[in-house]
This record gives structure tokens, C-alpha cells and sequence, in this order.
């Protein structure tokens, strides 16, 4: 007969459970200690003001452009303010970002940005509505199941003037009616897959 306090079956059980609480809780830690660098931890989440258009993704190749880091803080009132982050000489720090969108991101715009886990590189969120302008040749009216299509150039708005950004993507048309040549229109993503579906025509 072996010496000592036996554990029942309900006490194995019980220490299986323990140990797959303790086992995640480790799991947990070490998914944020490894962000850890250098003497810090490296920020995951920023509030950025684009400083350099963030081209769209080309194939495989991200876009890329620059922004500069802003900081929110909040006052004893509840007012939340915003404000460039400055380096030591007084400059706006400025970081790569990288774009994963067949639409570029204008100079200006304030955005989120948050960190690629793997590769630790600065990344957009996904664009999902655009403004645009049809090419020369418009966009052709659907036939059948078919969708109509055409060659459009994305639009900023740049303090209320509408601004080429020098990108162009393919749009589809849903309407038996073409988009005219040279109008302004609006796209938006599909939730399916990557294509541009025109949302709104200029009719005037």
C-alpha cells in the first residue's frame, strides 16, 4: 500500500481544470509580453494625420506613404483635444504606414493606424467607400448578370475641392443605365470580395 493522502478522480479532474485556467491565463501573458522591445513596450494602436499620400495596394505590393503621430488627452472637464506628437527639435514625428486597400489614403485625412503583429510594420484600416470620377469611357450599363464596368480615378476632398489622388481602380455597375463620361461618382467595397460596386452617380 503506497503512503500519503490518495487524490480521487474528482480531484484529478479538478487539477486538469486548474491547470487549463493557468495554462490560458500563461498563454494570455506571454500574447503581450511579446510585443515588448528594446527598454519598452511598443505602442500597438496610433491617431495619426497623413503626412504623404498612402498609395493603394498594388497586387501583392502594399501601398505606402507617411503620417505624423497625434496624441488625444482629456481635461479635468471631459474635453478631449488632440495634438501633434514634437521630437526633441521640435518636428512632428513621422512613421511609414502601409496600406492593404486598392484605394490610397489623401494627405491630411486623420486616421487610426495599428500595428501588424508579424512584421510590426504600421498598417490602414481597410477603405471601404471612395469618391471617384469616371474615366473618359464611363461606366457601361449592366447587361443581363453581367455588371458593367469601367475605369475610375479616386477623389479626395482636399477643404471642399475635389482632388485627384492620381490612383484609378476598376468599378462595377449594378444599373441598366451607364455612368456618363467624366462623372463624379461614389464607390463602395463589396463584403464579399475586393471589387468597387458603384453607390451614387452625378446626374446633373
Amino acid at each position: 500500500m503506497p503512503r500519503g493522502n490518495l487524490i480521487d478522480d474528482r480531484g484529478i479532474k479538478r487539477l486538469r481544470e486548474d491547470h487549463e485556467i493557468l495554462l490560458k491565463r500563461v498563454q494570455h501573458l506571454e500574447q503581450r509580453h511579446v510585443i515588448t522591445a528594446g527598454s519598452g513596450r511598443r505602442r500597438m494602436d496610433e491617431f495619426v494625420k497623413v503626412s504623404e499620400q498612402i498609395g493603394q495596394r498594388v497586387t501583392t505590393t502594399l501601398g505606402k506613404g507617411k503620417a505624423e503621430l497625434y496624441k488625444i488627452s482629456k481635461d479635468a472637464a471631459d474635453v478631449a483635444t488632440y495634438e501633434a506628437v514634437l521630437d526633441a527639435a521640435g518636428d512632428p514625428v513621422e512613421v511609414d504606414v502601409y496600406n492593404s486597400s486598392l484605394v490610397p489614403v489623401p494627405v491630411d485625412a486623420f486616421i487610426r493606424i495599428s500595428r501588424d503583429f508579424r512584421s510590426g510594420v504600421w498598417m490602414t484600416g481597410e477603405m471601404q467607400t471612395a469618391v471617384a470620377k469616371a474615366g473618359g469611357s464611363g461606366v457601361t450599363a449592366r447587361s443581363g448578370t453581367t455588371a458593367g464596368s469601367g475605369t475610375v480615378s479616386i477623389y479626395s476632398i482636399v477643404e471642399g475641392i475635389l482632388t485627384d489622388t492620381g490612383e484609378t481602380v476598376t468599378a462595377y455597375s449594378l444599373s441598366g443605365t451607364a455612368v456618363a463620361n467624366n462623372a463624379y461618382i461614389t464607390i463602395k467595397r463589396c463584403s464579399l470580395d475586393e471589387d468597387w460596386i458603384v453607390d451614387a452617380e452625378d446626374c446633373g
